[in-house]
């Protein structure tokens, strides 16, 4: 569902604050006089409350028990309405939506061919692609996004995904001559790669991709070598993103699911999260480990089934609630190009409480790091590259920029093409060609801020686990400290401060 087609719904956020007993969404209710639904999510938290004579009612649809913010559905009520029956100092904020964060390559967005004449009786020319992981014993490839480009300078194209079977089916309005390139995106199993000027001769093609190799490094190996076995005891990390796992190497202490859905339904639909969970965490031997795999990890779940976009309630909530878990450090690998005061309240509590948030500054390429990064009580992490990082055959050329920086692991590192940048950016990391988990016990690669934010935060963590303010109490003092150590150890990569704050995390 489209943004646009949303009803308007409002955050409202009571004074009381986090871990006050005195929060709580029915007690938010009842000063609204909104009649709570009896879905599971808002049952758990208190009966019905009354409404007031001749006042509309407000339906609540979400709730966050860690500070009894309630999320109602008001599509006829103003905002000022709300703010009225808001319980005495409480915030009032108008719900909004942020984006999946991905890097998406040479284009945002594909447009579709011109139609071709015909009406009715026009037949479609279906092309089938079919992909393989190349290899002594060629296997096909299920989950991979293949993009047939018939004008890459305008976005003409079309897409669809491989089967279990490896093949993807593109419908064509007439039969093209040619496209101009074609581009396979694996999910898992192999790398992504490019073909130029592919004839469509025959009604089917087929194409391998390189293999994903688990005992060779990827940018992040280059540059942190081999993470001990042990990096992380006794920090916690959350992940805020499209959940995590089911996968073997990952180890799930605890979480929440903050949308609408079930709260202890915090498995991956996507495959985002998780990917972004194994660079922290995994468990897995030598170049797989992530950055601190003895954290203990908590998962959040932000995006609901099959939606790409997330409630700005529910990552306020996510936020909230893993300060409250115990969380040292928020992994927020998302972004939006609008401010949301419902996140930024979020971000602030979660620092009184010792807890810093570790952000993406987003894929744009823009001079504008996103929201929540731009905050200023978050961490930005942009993304470099290393040259010739990955094998050969895998096409992620269109990641280079002309901003060089230091050799690391042997290799001349880049600003990412793809990675905002500006004041606000405070650390950076390897983001490009990141092979990490996906769900269901597979390995993949992936590029954007969205990987180089969780190697920031495993570094981080890590240091944080070998540091005296580990044991401080768990207030703003603690957060502020957690954030010099952080810049304290980057490491200048001879690049402006706008691309890597800082520097690299270290």
């Amino acid at each position: 569902m489209q943004t646009a087609e949303r009803p308007r719904r409002f955050i409202v956020i009571p004074k009381d604050g986090l871990a006050d007993e005195t929060s709580s969404p029915a007690k938010t209710a009842r000063w609204l006089a909104a009649p709570v639904i009896t879905t599971a999510r808002a049952a758990d938290h208190g009966p019905a409350a009354v409404a007031k004579t001749g006042a509309p009612a407000l339906t609540i649809v979400n709730t966050a028990p860690a500070d009894g913010s309630v999320l109602v559905d008001a599509d006829h009520v103003t905002l000022d309405e709300v703010k009225a029956r808001a319980p005495e100092g409480a915030k009032v904020f108008e719900e909004q939506w942020y984006p999946l964060e991905r890097a998406r390559g040479p284009w945002q967005a594909l447009r579709a061919p011109a139609k071709a004449s015909g009406g009715a009786r026009h037949k479609v020319f279906r092309w089938t692609v079919t992909v393989r992981v190349d290899g002594d014993k060629p296997r096909l490839l299920g989950d991979a996004l293949v993009t047939a480009m018939l004008d890459e300078d305008q976005g003409i194209g079309i897409a669809a995904t491989t089967d279990r079977y490896g093949r993807a089916q593109l419908d064509f309005d007439e039969r093209p001559a040619g496209v101009q390139a074609l581009y396979v995106d694996p999910l898992h199993g192999g790398w992504p790669v490019r073909l130029e000027a592919v004839a469509v001769s025959e009604d089917s093609f087929d194409l391998r991709v390189p293999p994903v190799e688990l005992h060779a490094p990827d940018a992040r190996g280059l540059v942190y070598g081999r993470p001990a076995a042990v990096a992380g005891q006794g920090v916690t990390v959350g992940v805020v993103d499209t959940g995590v796992g089911p996968h073997e190497v990952l180890a799930i202490s605890g979480g929440r699911n903050t949308t609408e859905e079930q709260p202890r339904r915090w498995r991956d639909w996507d495959g985002h999260g998780t990917h972004v969970a194994g660079v922290v965490a995994a468990t897995a031997s030598e170049w797989r480990r992530g950055e601190a795999s003895h954290v203990q990890l908590h998962a959040y779940r932000i995006f609901e089934d099959g939606v790409e976009e997330a409630s700005t309630f529910a990552i306020a909530a996510a936020i909230k609630q893993a300060a409250l878990d115990g969380c040292d450090l928020v992994n927020l690998s998302i972004g939006g190009s609008t401010a949301d005061g419902a996140v930024r309240d979020a971000v602030e509590q979660a620092w009184g409480l010792g807890c810093v948030c570790v952000a993406a500054t987003g894929n744009d390429g823009r001079a504008n790091v996103a929201y929540p990064a731009r905050y200023p009580k978050a961490v930005a992490v942009s993304a470099i590259g290393l040259h010739e990082s990955w094998p050969t055959g895998a096409h992620l050329d269109w990641t280079l920029s002309a901003a060089v920086g230091k050799h690391l692991g042997g290799k001349p590192s880049f600003l990412a093409k793809f990675s905002n940048r500006g004041d606000k950016v405070a650390l950076t990391a390897p983001g490009v060609a990141i092979v990490s988990t996906i769900p269901n016990d597979r390995w993949g690669v992936m590029s954007g801020t969205s990987m180089a934010t969780p190697v920031a935060t495993g570094v981080l963590a890590r240091r944080l686990a070998g540091s005296a303010v580990l044991a401080m109490p768990r207030d703003a003092r603690r957060a502020e400290a957690i954030l010099a150590l952080a810049s304290e150890h980057a490491e200048d990569l001879g690049l402006p401060a706008a691309m890597q704050g800082k520097g690299l995390a270290r």
